[in-house]
């Protein structure tokens, strides 16, 4: 036998040995155990436990996974009263229970929790802000909302000091709860909620679903996915499968099914 013969037996020995006989090396993503994400329970629209789909978050997660070529593991997190967000952040993802926390909010730059706890954040999948409903029909423009007597809102918001600056009617109240139940005995022609509120508000079919109006100078939010610095492999590729949810319109769908279309 030649020294030819003889590597090139070899050599077909470590092919047969490598995959079966028919199939292809799997990308480097499918050979990675589950993505565990932690999702805020009781937090609908975003995740709640209780809904079919999880929420918005949970779906934003399972597309993020297809993208990655990951199974996905939801951790349901009760975001405890003493130390909210922030001290949840610190115990999941620095404790190790998740690799990815969603759902994040930042207003008017970086999440300081993140940077207290040596977290990082991802692209924003998401911004959003205050919106005005009237409590019957729709209001095409904030023309049409200065003819109203009684412009409902959440007293000392954005969204109230908004009403003050452009002198718009308002009428202050001290919740959504308050402000929704105004709206719906008609004690108030129009409304200002938080997108967020009218979301959940209207899937639990507590809201009017006419079209509102975005209020541009009031604050806007953006929520991000969190993880920890030290895995910035991780971030390019969640914020290159958010890039690709973002073209192919798969975002924009999970956000219009949620009520949070921009």
């Amino acid at each position: 036998m030649t020294t030819r013969t003889r590597l090139l037996g070899a050599l077909l020995a470590v092919l047969a040995h490598s995959h079966p006989a028919g199939s292809a090396p799997l990308p480097a993503e499918q050979t990675e155990g589950p993505l565990t994400v932690c999702l805020a329970d009781a937090n609908p629209p975003f995740s709640a436990s209780s809904l079919p789909d999880g929420g918005l978050d949970a779906e934003l997660a399972r597309a993020i996974g297809r993208q990655l070529g990951r199974e996905i593991r939801l951790v349901w997190v009760t975001i405890p009263n003493r130390g909210g967000l922030g001290k949840a952040l610190g115990q999941q993802l620095g404790g190790g229970a998740c690799s990815l926390f969603a759902g994040i909010p930042e207003s008017g730059g970086p999440n300081e929790d993140l940077t207290e706890k040596n977290l990082m954040a991802s692209d924003g999948y998401l911004e959003t802000g205050y919106v005005l409903i009237a409590a019957h029909g729709s209001l095409r423009s904030l023309d049409e909302a200065r003819r109203l007597n009684r412009i409902g809102v959440v007293t000392a918001t954005p969204a109230d000091l908004y009403l003050f600056q452009q002198q718009l009617r308002r009428v202050p109240h001290g919740s959504n709860e308050a402000l929704l139940a105004a709206l719906a005995e008609g004690s108030v022609d129009a409304a200002v909620l938080w997108q967020p509120a009218l979301a959940r508000a209207r899937l639990q079919g507590k809201a009017p679903t006419a079209n509102g109006i975005q209020l541009p100078g009031a604050s806007r939010t953006r929520f991000v996915l969190a993880l920890p610095r030290k895995d910035p492999a991780l971030l390019a590729r969640v914020n290159a499968a958010l890039a690709h949810l973002r073209t192919d319109g798969s975002l924009a769908s999970i956000l219009q099914t949620h009520g949070l279309a921009p």
